[in-house]
This record gives C-alpha cells, structure tokens and sequence, in this order.
C-alpha cells in the first residue's frame, strides 16, 4: 500500500500525494492537536466528546498504510490520554481501552480495503455507503468496548451506559464521516485546476456556509432550532458543483462552524447530541450527493472516451476500405508498365541497343515487380490482416531496406550506420511489411534530422539478439527527439506534425509488428534524438 511522495506544480494545476511513511511520521502530532482542539463537551474524565475527529485520522490513515498503522494509532492514543487528560485511569486501562479502539478501527479499514477497495479512494455511492456502515457498526463495537470497560470499574452507573453509548457513538461516527472521506479524497488526488474563477465561486460557497451558520445561530435561532435545513443549502451547492471533493470539504467546513457557533453561543452540553445528529444526516446526504455527481461525471467522460475511440476505429476502417480500393486501381497501370517495361527490354536486346539501355531496363523491371508486391502485400494486409510467413534474414532485410531508402535519406545529407551483430537468429514474417516498417522508420529518421547541421546528421540501424528468443532492431537519429506531447500520443492513428502527413504510418508499422509477435516502442535519447526499436521473434526450433 506504500505510496509513492510527490508535489508538482504545473502551470495551473498542483497534485499531492502522500506516502505511508511521512504518514506514520506525522500522524501522532496531527492526532494529538486534533485531540486537544476537540476536546470540548466532554463527560469527564474519558474522551467522550460531540465530535471525535482523532478517529476520522486514524480511520484513513489505517486504510491507506494498512495494519502496520495500529500501533502508532494505540501510542498516540495513549499519549492523548496523558498529555490531553491527565491520565485519567489508570495506565493498564488506559492501555487495554486504547488497544480495543486501535484494534476495532483497524479491522474496520482492512474490510473496508478488502471487501469494498476504499484504500484507492472513495469515488462511488457504494464506496460512501460502505464508509458510513462500516463506520456505524464499529463506532458501536468500540463504544460496547470503552464505554463497558469503565462501567465495569465503576466509573458510570450501569443506568447510564446507553445514554453515554449514544452520545459517543454520534462523536465517533461525524469523527469518522466528517474527516475520512476528506483526507481519503484529499490525500489521493492527482492534480487540482485552479483559475481564478474558480476560487470566486469557492469563496462565494464558503460564505454562503457563514451566512447559513449566521442565520441558524443569530437572527433565526430558536430553542429547537428548527432551521437547521438552511444549513442543508450551500453543501448541497458545493457538492453539486464539484462532486465528492467539493462535498467532503464543505461538510468538514460545515462541522467546524457548526463547533465554533455552539462554543461561541455557549449551548448546553445535554443539546450537543442532537445537533450531532442533524450534522450527521446532513453529512451523509453531502457524501451520497457528491459521490453521485463525481460517479455520473466520470460515466460521461468514459463515454465520451468510448465515442472518441469508436470515431477512431470508423476512420481507420474507412481508410483500410481505401487503401484497397486505391491498391487495386493502382495495381492495374502498374501491371501495365511492368508490361510495357519487359517488352522494352525484350526489343532492346533483339535490336542490340546500348548495355547502358538494357540496365536502365532491367532496373525498371525490377523496381516494378517490386512495387507490384508490396501492393499485392499491403492490399491482403489491409483486407484480411494477414502477412506472407517465410523464413528471414534480418540482415539481409535491413540491407534491402537501405537500399531503397537511399535516395530519400541521401536529399537529407544523413549518412547510414549499421551495427548487426554477427549470427542472428532466423525469424519469421513477410519481407515486404518487415522492410516497409523500417522504410518508415529510416525516413522519419532523415525528415527528423533536416534542420540539424550536416556533419550531425547521422542514422543509425542496429540489430542484435534479443535475449534467447527473438532479435531486436533499432532506428536511431541525431534529431531533436520527441516532444513529451507527440510522445504521448505518438502511436495513435491520425496523429501527426508534419504538415503533409496523415499520421497512419506509425500506427501501421506497430500493427504489422505487432501481428508478427513482436513490439513496436520509441524512447527519447540522452545524448538526444529518438530510437525506434522492434523485436521479432526466432523462427522455433521445429521450422528451422
């Protein structure tokens, strides 16, 4: 459960994120202030008070470092005991009392962990839901436990036991709902935007919490205090507006008020419990209101995810029946020239022309039979996703490769570098989708490097053996490298900088990798510039 300690501040947005160890670390002193500020209205001399929230931090803190957290939970409450109360009992109770408050509340968030996943953050009404149950049920384990202890001892009158249960049960569980909630949003969210428009509307949304306070406690308050429901109004704004985030913050804010209106109106502690009561209905609505507008937004941003991808998928499939269609037009004049090409030769060396003509002819030949297979290869690749298998050199595909990229590499003034290892392993796949994935590759290379100066202008092609299983080829150049928002995004159909590209030819290179059984990956390098490295697998031991 270890998380890793991060503070980031970029341009408007700053994330934090905590790890268990600077939890543990800060967890007595933030417990023990916490003690201290909330012990009010208490029934002496135990830590029974309206609101308890040292079990709200031990609550969180349990779910996110995990059980190793329950003897730093058992100090710190024996150390508030002490330096808060005075040590009220003595030290054994103190320490057996603490030990089934420590013990009930780490159990409690180890099921909520287990059973509900509420360590990785509440973010569902099932997740609050299971929060304020788990809460309930063991606020009332440990009141049975703490309260019966000391009754035991003489220290209430059995009469009183279920009034005092009541009150600290309602302590324990706004303790609990109040603060966990907060600190398990809080402590785990990546990032926060900020404008300032945003902070306009939070800072309205906290004084519309004042007012409400006002309101409640001044010019409407009553003995009864009916219009407590106006309190009701600006959380359910906040966490309208901003989800569960927004409801957990305005609920803590809600709670503190509502501590510091009852110690400044001087209420009497015998009122305390119902208060606590509305507080907590108010708590649990908030929490249920936000976790439903942070789960709706979250559906609305995965649909619109699948819409985006969906879109994607139709334009590749629109570009494939293209890329057929305009493989088979152009197969038919290709046929045509290779033709043409062969009878030239044909009447060249019948009519005895210059061996110049007749090499000139046999290029063309060549280079058209050529063509004519990587159009058949790519028209079956596209139509049916399927590749030509045959045993392969890839040495001598790289070769080929380098040839027919020359001309393209040599307008950019690069100069080629190989470094194949001597006796790779054969593999298997179609040499004419293997050499178009490095034609790519080369030639982004050469249009990478254009504005570099010319005596850096270099690529570099190496091979060599991939573990005991396959061969791994590299692509690399002296260019730039790669800006972090290309990189992100560099794979995906459609996406490119060039300003004549259609950004298909990434994408169809690691397809064609990746239906040879291979990996197709691009990493900035130090020194700088890119490489794009593919593996292959060996041909297996029964086809070689």
């Amino acid at each position: 459960m270890t998380k890793i300690v991060t503070m980031t501040v970029q341009g408007d947005q700053w994330g934090v994120r905590v790890s268990s160890r600077w939890l543990l670390a800060v967890y007595p002193f933030v417990h023990l202030f916490l003690d201290w500020i909330s012990f009010i209205h208490e029934l002496p001399p135990l830590n029974i008070t309206p609101w308890n929230p040292p079990s709200g931090l031990a609550v969180a803190v349990l779910a996110i470092v995990g059980p190793r957290a329950v003897p730093v939970v058992w100090l710190s409450l024996t150390a508030g005991d002490a330096l808060v109360r005075g040590l009220p009992v003595d030290f054994g109770t103190t320490l057996l009392s603490n030990a089934v408050i420590a013990g009930t509340y780490g159990f409690a968030a180890w099921v909520l962990c287990r059973r509900f996943g509420v360590s990785a953050g509440l973010g569902r009404v099932r997740d609050v839901v299971s929060l304020a149950a788990v809460a309930a049920i063991a606020a009332a384990v440990v009141g049975f436990g703490y309260i019966g202890l000391f009754t035991l001892q003489g220290l209430f009158p059995w009469s009183a036991f279920g009034p005092i249960l009541v009150r600290h049960w309602v302590g324990e569980v706004i303790g609990i709902t109040v603060l966990s909630p907060f600190l398990l949003v809080w402590l785990r969210m990546p990032s926060l935007h900020w404008s300032w428009r945003g902070v306009a509307e939070v800072l309205a949304q906290g004084a519309a919490i004042a007012l409400a306070l006002w309101a409640d406690f001044g010019p409407l308050a009553s003995d009864q205090y009916e219009y407590f429901y106006i309190l009701f109004l600006p959380v359910v704004w906040v966490a309208s507006r901003h989800g569960l985030p927004g409801a957990t913050a305005a609920v803590l804010v809600t709670q503190v008020g509502l501590i510091v209106a009852i110690q400044v109106m001087e209420i009497e502690t015998a009122r305390m419990t119902h208060f606590q009561f509305l507080m907590l209905a108010l708590t649990i609505t908030a929490l249920l209101l936000g976790a439903v507008v942070s789960e709706r937004r979250r559906s609305e941003a995965w649909v619109r995810e699948r819409q985006a991808e969906f879109a994607h998928a139709s334009r590749l499939t629109e570009a494939g029946e293209m890329t057929a269609a305009l493989a088979h037009e152009i197969n038919q004049p290709l046929t045509a020239a290779m033709s043409y090409a062969r009878a030239a030769r044909k009447i060249a060396q019948r009519d005895g022309a210059p061996s110049q003509l007749s090499e000139i002819l046999d290029k063309i030949v060549a280079q058209t039979e050529r063509a004519d297979r990587v159009i058949r290869s790519l028209r079956e690749f596209v139509r049916k996703g399927e590749s030509r298998r045959e045993k392969l050199d890839m040495a001598v595909v790289i070769a080929d490769a380098i040839a027919l990229a020359r001309p393209v590499v040599e307008q950019t003034g690069a100069s080629v570098v190989t470094e194949i290892e001597a006796g790779l392993p054969w593999v298997q796949g179609d040499p004419i989708q293997l050499q178009q994935v490095l034609l790519n590759l080369m030639r982004n290379a050469a249009e990478a490097m254009a504005d570099c100066p010319t005596n850096r202008r270099q690529l570099t092609i190496v091979a060599n053996a991939a573990g005991q299983n396959g061969v791994e080829v590299s692509v690399r150049d002296t260019g730039p490298g790669l800006a972090e928002l290309v990189e992100r995004h560099l794979f995906s159909p459609f996406v490119t900088t060039k300003e004549t590209g259609m950004g298909l030819g990434l994408s169809i290179a690691r397809s064609i990798i990746e239906i040879h059984g291979g990996t197709l990956s691009a990493q900035r390098l130090a020194a700088g510039g890119t490489s794009f490295s593919f593996t292959l697998p060996m041909v297996s031991p029964d086809e070689r």
